[in-house]
């Protein structure tokens, strides 16, 4: 928990460089000029590697110096939290630089290998580290598979730029010119990017702090924190390709429009967040004490939901406004409209200061978490920038709010269930599953229609 939460500080040095240049060679790629593309990578690889030397070497200095200190840890813990930052610093370093050639894919609209890749290896991340958790119970050797796991993961996005795109480091064809040119958008995405790195993790920093919050609290906030992160991380998968199809427009790609793929996303993304916020917010009680319950055991677990339960349903509300921002936020990004994208991120991180405050305060814990979803308030405001800017639709058309009251009668009519069992009763994880069956199945309709109508054509040959 205290390095994923330092790491998120360092958010910046993930996809900065790489999605300047990214969203330059797609301009390039746009246009079909090929010596551009090999000058915009070059440029970026020799400016990232020494980057990302001196970042993973400060994050190191900071979790082995400052991570004692600051967290709620045990003093005979100390040696094992230093060894845990000294090896996520190289594990840093291999994430963010695989992160930049996996931009490199995405700029070149290769997203069937990058799933494919991306699938592969977060199999082969998890599936050993329940076992070495189970065997071994300690975070150190985690973090060391991960590394392992990442060094892999980025051999393999070298090899397939090499042998499909024909671009390897080209270190030599960097030029002064090409970081001039990248110069300006880069200082915007930076200062962007260490603002979003610093508040995206604010509300944890400030609860985490020594004399703030009780420890006990503070780990029931970031177990629901944690899980509501998870749902939020699927939206990074629409990210990019909104972003270098965008950027493409912008290269003289004129088969598309930066309104028709926001209104495209936004229609997909919604539907399912939606569903996640209604489901979680209707079913938190018993899936909550059903899920502590068998990790934590009987006594530990009934304690546990109960603390954890009533956080889960803001914070996975705040993490579902934020996921669709996330489509507003890297359209603005690839039409170089970056300032404004920094002006809502620092407005939502401050609102996030005063929201988390002012809920402890007032409420303790779970006013904290209310407080934290008030502050998303500037991202939805975000959204509806970009809309205007774009002449889209997004939350202004009709059929968004059809979607909203549908999903709500329907949650509502599961809902009666409560009239005859108790709120955390394990008889209503029926209900929830077929409330949540059902809508999923419905939205997945056209797409089953499709794979129905294959099946059939393959029988008849």
């Amino acid at each position: 928990m205290y390095v994923s939460t330092v790491s998120g500080m360092f958010g910046f040095a993930g996809r900065g460089l790489g999605v300047v240049v990214g969203r330059y060679i797609a301009v390039a790629l746009g246009k079909s000029d090929a010596a551009a593309v090999r000058g915009y990578w070059g440029t970026g690889n020799l400016i990232v590697l020494p980057f990302l030397t001196v970042a993973s070497l400060v994050f190191i200095g900071v979790g082995v110096w400052l991570g004692p200190k600051w967290f709620n840890v045990s003093p005979e813990n100390f040696t094992l939290l230093r060894l845990c930052f000294l090896v996520s610093g190289f594990g840093l370093f291999l994430n963010y630089y695989g992160t930049y050639w996996l931009i490199l894919s995405q700029a070149h609209l290769d997203f069937k290998f990058i799933s494919l890749l991306r699938t592969t290896m977060n199999l082969l991340q998890v599936l050993p580290s329940i076992v070495l958790a189970y065997f071994t119970r300690s975070p150190l050797v985690l973090i060391v598979w991960n590394l392992f796991v990442s060094l892999l993961q980025l051999l393999l996005f070298i090899r397939h730029s090499h042998r499909k795109y024909n671009l390897g480091f080209h270190l030599r064809d960097a030029s002064f010119g090409h970081a001039r040119e990248m110069a300006v958008y880069a200082g915007k995405n930076f200062v962007g990017l260490v603002a979003g790195g610093f508040f995206s993790s604010i509300d944890r920093l400030i609860l985490g702090k020594t004399g703030f919050a009780p420890a006990a609290d503070y780990a029931h906030y970031v177990v629901a924190n944690n899980l509501s992160s998870r749902l939020q991380s699927l939206s990074v998968a629409v990210m990019g390709p909104v972003l270098f199809n965008t950027a493409r427009t912008v290269g003289g790609d004129g088969k598309t429009s930066a309104a028709k793929i926001y209104n495209d996303t936004f229609a997909f993304v919604f539907d399912w967040y939606l569903l996640a916020a209604i489901w979680v917010g209707l079913w938190h009680p018993v899936l909550v004490r059903f899920w502590l319950m068998h990790t934590m055991g009987e006594q530990l677990g009934e304690k546990a939901a109960l603390q954890v339960a009533p956080l889960l349903v803001p914070l996975v509300a705040a993490c579902c406004f934020t996921a669709l921002a996330n489509i507003s936020g890297v359209q603005l990004a690839s039409l170089n409209r970056l300032g404004t994208n920094i002006g809502f991120g620092v407005a939502a991180g401050l609102l996030a200061i005063a929201g988390v405050w002012f809920g402890w305060k007032t409420g303790g814990i779970v006013g904290a978490a209310y407080g934290f979803l008030f502050s998303r308030v500037a991202l939805v405001a975000q959204d509806l920038f970009t809309i205007r800017l774009l002449k889209a639709g997004g939350w202004l058309t009709r059929r968004t709010w059809e979607k909203i009251g549908a999903q709500v009668l329907v949650g509502a009519v599961f809902a009666l269930s409560y009239f005859i069992f108790q709120r955390d009763s394990y008889w209503l994880l029926i209900p929830a599953a077929l409330h949540g069956g059902f809508i999923g199945v419905w939205l997945l309709r056209h797409q089953l229609r499709k794979t129905l109508a294959s099946s059939k054509v393959l029988k008849v040959e």
